[in-house]
């Protein structure tokens, strides 16, 4: 069952303080959830789109954001799609924020498949858009294609022997989340201070919901989003996101669409971490439209 907390939004005081929200302006959200950072955006009387590929979190992000429905507008799709089509009908925004990966809400509902501990079929779908769940992605790969995945996306130099591993569980008829994580610990040997499986399933989830391809289409049309003056703002939370968006920025900027971006990126203080641990991986980079 979905837990009965919702997302808690990282990095919240940083990102509304760099967007500046104020009654009259206009700002995309390109990942709603369950509508932490709009719901700032609408207090200070700014109108939002919101973006979400997740059924679930779009009818929760509606339901919390119901009191500001005529400044909300909710839309159904990737990011990345939006994005896009939102550039090529001309529209632009005072500001655009995007905080990526998978949310709290999704991890904590065991009929998923995100966590390791999960019993139930090994999915790891944010939502719309996916040709395969993460079961059928992994029989669909051949096992050389699966260790490439792993490797590529979860940075895991053991990726061949886990693929090994993973297509011998799926023959023995493996489905569930917390089978594949045992079937991971089972061909590394040692003591880990970490799950061994932590990075597989990183690697497994980005190739399921293509979420490297999908930020790198958004980046793409951030300085046709942007208004002059405007801020991009992009909290990512793994050093493949990140180096992505930093990179993005950097050419971008060379290139005359920013006139300024962040030097280093924010992170979480002290008292967000005690008060919510899952912000400790969190990196917000922002940038400014030129003029």
């Amino acid at each position: 069952m979905p837990s009965d907390q919702p997302h808690v939004s990282v990095l919240l005081r940083e990102t509304v303080g760099r967007l500046a929200p104020a009654p009259g302006l206009r700002f995309l959200d390109c990942t709603l959830g369950a509508g932490g950072h709009t719901a700032a955006l609408l207090a200070a009387g700014a109108t939002v789109i919101g973006i979400d590929r997740d059924p679930r979190a779009r009818e929760l992000a509606r339901g919390r954001l119901a009191g500001h429905a005529d400044r909300l507008t909710v839309l159904d799709m990737t990011f990345a799609d939006a994005a896009e089509g939102l550039a090529a009908e001309g529209e632009r925004f005072h500001g655009v924020l995007a905080d990526l990966g998978v949310s709290s809400m999704q991890l904590d509902d065991a009929g998923r498949g995100f966590s390791l501990r999960d019993t139930a079929r090994a999915d790891m779908r944010m939502g719309d858009g996916c040709p395969h769940d993460a079961i059928g992605l992994i029989d669909a790969l051949t096992e050389s294609d699966l260790a490439d995945v792993i490797y590529r996306y979860g940075e895991e130099r053991l990726s061949r022997r886990i693929a090994s591993a993973l297509k011998r569980a799926r023959k023995a008829g493996v489905e569930s989340a917390s089978g594949l994580a045992e079937a991971v610990r089972g061909c590394i040997g040692g003591h880990q201070p970490r799950h061994p499986a932590l990075r597989t399933f990183q690697a497994l989830r980005i190739a399921v919901n293509d979420e490297l391809g999908e930020l790198e289409r958004l980046l793409a049309a951030l300085p046709r989003l942007v208004a002059p003056g405007g801020h991009a703002v992009v909290i990512s939370f793994h050093s493949l996101e990140d180096r992505q968006v930093k990179i993005a920025f950097k050419t971008q900027q060379t290139r005359g669409a920013w006139d300024e971006i962040a030097r280093r990126p924010s992170i979480a203080d002290e008292t967000e971490l005690a008060d919510n641990p899952r912000s400790h991986s969190a990196k917000l980079r922002w940038a400014r439209r030129a003029a």
